[in-house]
């Protein structure tokens, strides 16, 4: 099998035919490519490419690792070793991340990492960050879900990555959402699979809505058979159909009462212990999904290089 060249010959490739130029964006005094390229660790069904070494035995090696196995035992989803591994890059910090964003990407809001596919080729995207784990790991979900079956449904993508995110130990609960759902409910949200099926794009998702396909996620994996059995039957027909019919469908709540179940659950497991997640704090640069898109925002005038390479290779 020809073996592909990594993303970031075809960035700086982009760069060259955008720019008319023979070189590369840099940053600092000293000429550094804003994609990592002088350190690679294969570990798995991922690449990982950096500007500083990695051990092998590191947190975020070892998250990536724990997260293969844990995708494994919850979807059955291991990735044969022939398929193209999933490049994986970590940028020295988050200015130099910042950076990378605002030269290749200006239209994103700010964030800590992102998940990218083309064909075969599946390319995540962070920086050295005390959350480093956490989004190597969300974003990771997505490619192995991507691998394994293509595109899922915004909110089903979404709310596994969301699962995934945390820690092999938590077993998928998340504190912050457990917390936040309540105060949802007193707002006025009630639980409604169905109306998640019909989003089709990041922009039309909220907060809440992560944290509702979280949550549908993780009562449908640990609190019945019956659920999981459903949910992994589901993933199974999309991978030949991805006209399915839905969970919604599936499980049959046509009377909402599905809402109920769901609430009933999540009163029963907000009382579970839940591994020590990092406090938000003003600082912190969040993903996509916690930042809503403002969609009456004029486009740039002036198109990005890093969206223009997207468009010529189709992203």
């Amino acid at each position: 099998m020809q073996e592909r060249q990594p993303v970031w010959m075809y960035l700086i490739l982009a760069l060259w035919v955008s720019l008319g130029i023979v070189g590369c964006a840099t940053m600092g005094e000293q000429p550094q490519s804003l994609v990592p390229t002088q350190y690679r660790t294969r570990t798995g069904p991922y690449a990982v490419f950096s500007n500083f070494p990695i051990a092998a035995d590191s947190p975020a090696i070892r998250s990536l690792h724990s997260l293969e196995n844990d995708v494994e035992a919850n979807l059955g989803v291991r990735i044969n070793s022939d398929e193209p591994p999933v490049e994986v890059y970590i940028l020295n910090d988050r200015q130099s991340f910042s950076h990378f964003l605002k030269f290749y990407y200006p239209e994103l809001p700010p964030r800590r990492a992102f998940f990218l596919a083309q064909g075969t080729q599946r390319v995540v995207f962070t920086f050295m960050g005390d959350r480093l784990e956490e989004d190597l790991r969300h974003e990771a979900t997505h490619a192995l879900l991507n691998v394994a079956f293509g595109d899922l449904p915004l909110w089903l993508d979404e709310g596994l990555a969301e699962y995934f995110e945390g820690a092999e130990a938590q077993r998928g609960l998340n504190k912050e959402h457990l917390d936040r759902l309540p105060k949802d409910l007193a707002a006025g949200w009630k639980p409604d699979l169905a109306r998640l099926e019909t989003l089709t794009s990041v922009r039309q998702m909220t907060p809440r809505d992560y944290r509702e396909s979280w949550a549908w996620v993780h009562y449908l994996l640990n609190d019945s058979n019956s659920g999981k059995t459903t949910l992994l039957a589901y993933l199974a027909d999309l991978r030949t159909d991805p006209k399915a019919a839905t969970l919604s469908v599936r499980l049959r709540d046509e009377d909402g009462k599905g809402a109920k179940v769901l609430l009933a659950y999540l009163d029963r497991i907000r009382e579970l212990p839940v591994a020590a997640v990092h406090p938000t704090t003003a600082a912190t640069t969040v993903r996509l999904q916690d930042n809503a898109l403002d969609a009456s925002r004029p486009p740039a005038q002036r198109r990005s290089v890093f969206s223009r390479m997207r468009a010529f290779f189709g992203l």
